[in-house]
């Protein structure tokens, strides 16, 4: 169980960090929303991670 709360935690510090960077690095952002695959392929994050992601990212553009 505390391996599991410490992916958790983890995974969402990386979700923060990205959008974070996404919401301050136009660059990263525009990357990001282009190819969104491409760019969370490279963090170390699961499927679910990735698709709260990308929905944030769509949210923020609307």
């Amino acid at each position: 169980m505390r391996n599991y709360l410490s992916s958790i935690n983890i995974e969402a510090e990386v979700i923060s960090e990205i959008l974070l960077k996404a919401a301050s690095e136009p660059e990263f952002r525009k990357r990001l929303i282009k190819s969104p695959k491409k760019i969370l392929d490279c963090y170390s994050i699961s499927n679910e991670a990735k698709q709260v992601i990308q929905k944030s990212i769509v949210d923020l553009t609307q």
